[in-house]
């Protein structure tokens, strides 16, 4: 149960005892925690130096009372003292009726009487007739209309007349309250300030134009969307209001980010040893808004090197971007060899409200050892993917969930050497309960089909094991195996399944229970599962969530055994 609901439960069943200097004042007569809670605030206005059971004390006492009452609607009590102590005395209060709420009225002018913001404003904050007075229902109404006005630029707003009359021998209260919001404001010119993007790619971004109506939160998401551009370090917005013209001038801050930025990341997995990540980033390289990614990653097993340069369109500069990416790989663990070059130009239509996805053409050549043979294979394929991101926006988000979609299509007729389609579907899902509660639940499901299996890459392939797969089992060494050599072949058909139970231990420390279970097989038989299972740390650092994993095998196939350690650094979303 919530601490508050207890004080609330306890304060309704006990007498209030108010103290100061060893004097001892106990209430009686309240059964109502929300009044005897209010009466409480308003006794702690009391100087301690006051209390000392003094005529005077009992008059600021009774005043005191009688003020919290009356805010609550509770006009015509009647007090007296008692005392059984020396230090003790009691306050016996007797309550009359309530005042109740009669008329109610709220009268807007100015061009904001044909508002709907205000209307509902009204209808939902303006209490039912025979409510029980409420000083504050009152007062807050008042600051939500003020507010409301001056989100929405009437800025020449102000009241005709505000009257609380209350008739307490007739029990009856009216609301009179008359507002005049004026005319409402426009925005007028909008300038951008220290650009080092074309204005035109920044006008786009904008959502408002010169004429419509002013809105506080417009504010807001022009600095979000100018941010998430990542051209810029800093976006500040700084309105002028011009009285005369009625309208509000907007002046946009903006500091461009550094032009070349630098990630570096390090982990550790059993099968692996320690990998390092380089990635080198210059969010904005012309006017235009073109930008420039690479990512380079080495381990003993496998190195990697990749590019990806976007160029914006101009219409939706911050959703729609063409990309040309290439990658050189080259693989050699679990008896596998595979080097990669890859080049792709794609399309992406971006929504960080709901899905987004991109379609391109990918051209890949592989040189891949199998068995002892060496294959090498070149596609020619279309390829589709779809994804949406979720989340709280934290570095290690207490609620979010992603899904991903990813499909492949290669035909002979497109000058492929193979004909094959392939699905790889994932999703990842956090929540948090209790604050301290933490549950992450991953899935991933994958289907390849080709009649000329052997000639599909290897890094086509599916194979499950390691850190974002099974743990408990080293990286890639679920898989079919080749009836005669016994080496892994990789598969068509990939299912896992991944269930966290975290609980925070300390500000920043998380503790982790895990199982994970699926299978890198040519068919869904059961049989073919592997489950791994074991405990984690996980550090919420400056730069990130920082994970440590032990884990060890549950149930598989081949009855393996062991301990594997997993060191990471990233988002699981």
């Amino acid at each position: 149960m919530d601490i508050k609901a207890i004080t609330c439960i306890f304060l309704a069943c006990t007498p209030l005892v108010w103290a100061g200097q060893g004097f001892q004042l106990d209430i009686k007569g309240i059964k109502n925690a929300k009044l005897l809670k209010n009466i409480n605030l308003h006794l702690s206005q009391i100087d301690k130096e006051e209390s000392d059971g003094s005529d005077r004390y009992k008059y600021l006492v009774t005043q005191m009372t009688d003020k919290a009452l009356r805010s609550e609607g509770y006009y015509r009590s009647k007090f007296d003292f008692s005392q059984q102590k020396k230090d003790k005395i009691t306050l016996n209060v007797t309550l009359d009726k309530p005042v109740r709420l009669n008329k109610r009225v709220v009268k807007i002018v100015g061009e904001a009487s044909k508002s709907k913001d205000f209307k509902q404003l009204i209808k939902k904050e303006v209490p039912k007739k025979g409510t029980i007075l409420n000083h504050r229902t009152y007062d807050n109404f008042k600051s939500k209309l003020e507010n409301l006005a001056q989100n929405q630029g009437y800025f020449d707003s102000h009241w005709l007349f505000h009257r609380l009359e209350v008739y307490p021998t007739q029990y009856l209260a009216n609301w009179q309250l008359g507002y005049d919001s004026g005319e409402r404001y426009h925005y007028g010119e909008i300038n951008f300030k220290d650009s080092q993007i074309d204005q035109t790619y920044l006008e786009n971004i904008l959502k408002i134009k010169s004429g419509e109506p002013y809105l506080m939160s417009d504010l807001s998401i022009l600095t979000n969307d100018l941010s998430s551009s990542k051209w810029f370090s800093s976006v500040l917005i700084d309105p002028k209001i011009k009285k005369k013209l009625k309208s509000v001038d907007l002046d946009i801050l903006l500091l461009p980010r550094k032009k070349n930025q630098i990630e570096m990341g390090i982990g550790y997995e059993t099968n692996v040893g320690p990998h390092l990540q380089f990635k080198w980033i210059k969010p904005w390289i012309n006017k235009y808004g073109h930008s420039l990614e690479t990512n380079t990653y080495l381990s003993k097993p496998k190195q990697s090197i990749d590019f990806a340069y976007n160029w914006p369109l101009k219409s939706h500069p911050l959703s729609y971007y063409y990309q040309v990416a290439a990658s050189l790989e080259n693989e050699d663990i679990n008896d596998l060899k595979n080097t990669t070059a890859t080049l792709s130009l794609q399309r992406f239509w971006n929504d960080i409200h709901s899905w987004s996805y991109n379609l391109g053409l990918k051209i890949r050549y592989d040189h891949f050892v199998e068995n002892g043979k060496h294959n090498k294979t070149f596609l020619l394929y279309p390829t589709a993917s779809f994804k949406r991101i979720r989340s709280d926006g934290r570095a290690f988000p207490q609620w979010g969930d992603s899904q991903q979609i990813t499909l492949n299509y290669a035909d002979k007729a497109l000058k492929s050497n193979v004909n094959f389609y392939s699905i790889k579907a994932s999703t990842a899902w956090v929540r948090t309960y209790n604050i301290n509660h933490r549950v992450y639940l991953r899935a991933e499901l994958g289907y390849l089909h080709s009649n000329a299996f052997d000639k599909i890459p290897l890094t086509l392939r599916f194979f499950a094991g390691g850190d974002s797969s099974i743990r408990g089992f080293g990286y890639k060494t679920i898989s079919p195996e080749n009836a005669n050599t016994g080496k892994l072949m990789g598969a068509s058909r990939l299912a896992t399944a991944i269930a966290e139970y975290q609980y925070q231990v300390a500000p920043n420390w998380w503790g982790t229970l895990f199982y994970d279970t699926g299978l890198a097989a040519d068919n869904f038989d059961k049989k073919n599962l592997y489950s791994g299972g074991g405990l984690g740390v996980r550090w919420i650092s400056p730069i990130g969530a920082i994970k440590f994993d032990i884990a060890t095998p549950i149930k598989s196939p081949d009855d393996r055994r062991g301990i594997h350690y997993y060191i990471g650094l990233g988002s699981e979303l």
